[in-house]
């Protein structure tokens, strides 16, 4: 078995798993995974060959010619990789796939780059700066002051995305990925479906709470998380993890609670050689962050975490300026581990 080709096949399905290089302790854990899974397949299916999907299949060795066993023992069981044109038709597959999720990514149309964002991580100035530069700024803010309506309505629409979609692959683009810290991110969430409202028959249902007569606390509202299918849920609430990262690992990861968006996508364009926007002179972006609400409620942290807010302060304020309790830490990033693990 080449060992090496396994382990460029394990970071081609899923670029998390594995450092690059990887770690001995890496290795030897992938080889003893290897061991048990050869073992199963000898034990549950003999005399039959086990495929493991983009990295191989397991097969009975062939007895050796006679004269030749020699007195070293051998396994009964070798692994042998997939082709690489088996993988490549695997890995074109689950990246198209990806490209079509629900909430899709935003490839550039000329297969540059592709952007993925999330909601409540700053993806209204993202998505005003994508247009910006495929030269779409004034049309989208002609269509509508809402980007995302743009987007919705008409971006995923145009014939170019289409083809975009269809025919550029990993290879040739830079991936471009947008986050904030999965716990600020919550409580963003939190104002959001409070604010909006988009959760309401959700939560009802989910913990028997009426949010617009009774207001509901951040405490509430991650007990209503706790019920959700953070993969697959509203996407306002549902992990920033994008199944596009398992084809292909960010090439660069802008974390806004880390560090200045701005100078992030700066150095996006820098990267690829792009002409670098004076995002200071774009209208569109500051005009809606103007309308963000003031954080100006004030209190003991353990008690703004289980005092009910109004849809009337998540629209207006006064709303907490702190609200991520020790509990309220503890219970965010168990559910969503793999955003704190990646991004936090």
């Amino acid at each position: 078995m080449d060992f090496d080709r396994l382990l460029q096949q394990l970071r081609i399905l899923d670029p998390s798993v594995l450092d690059m290089p990887p770690s001995p302790r890496q290795e030897q854990l992938v080889r003893a995974v290897l061991q048990a899974v050869r073992n199963a397949a000898e034990q549950t299916a003999p005399g039959k060959p086990q495929h493991l999907p983009g990295l191989g299949v397991f097969r009975h060795r062939p007895p050796p010619p006679e004269g030749e066993a020699g007195g070293r023992p051998r396994r009964r069981m070798m692994f042998v990789p997939d082709e690489t044109p088996a993988l490549q038709e695997d890995t074109a597959r689950r990246w198209r796939d990806a490209l079509c999720q629900a909430e899709p990514p935003l490839p550039d149309p000329q297969g540059r780059f592709v952007v993925l964002f999330s909601p409540k991580s700053a993806s209204s100035s993202v998505l005003i700066w994508f247009f910006h530069v495929l030269g779409l700024y004034d049309e989208a803010r002609s269509y509508d002051e809402w980007p995302h309506q743009y987007r919705l309505r008409r971006f995923y629409q145009r014939e170019d995305y289409l083809a975009a979609r269809a025919t550029v692959g990993p290879a040739q683009v830079q991936v471009l990925k947008v986050v904030r810290d999965p716990l600020r991110r919550a409580v963003s969430s939190f104002r959001h479906a409070v604010g909006l409202g988009y959760a309401n028959e959700a939560i009802r249902r989910a913990i028997g709470v009426d949010v617009d007569t009774q207001g509901l606390s951040f405490r509430q509202f991650i007990d209503f998380l706790e019920t959700e299918d953070l993969a697959h849920c509203d996407v306002h609430h549902r992990e920033q993890w994008h199944p596009l990262e398992a084809v292909k690992a960010p090439d660069m990861v802008i974390n806004i609670d880390r560090g200045d968006l701005f100078s992030g996508l700066n150095a996006f364009e820098a990267r690829l050689g792009l002409p670098i926007t004076d995002l200071r002179q774009l209208s569109w972006l500051h005009e809606l962050q103007a309308t963000r609400v003031p954080e100006v409620m004030t209190g003991d942290l353990d008690t703004l975490y289980q005092r009910p807010l109004t849809v009337s302060q998540a629209r207006h304020g006064p709303w907490p300026a702190h609200l991520l309790s020790a509990d309220a830490r503890q219970r965010l990033q168990r559910l969503y581990g793999r955003d704190v693990m990646l991004y936090a």
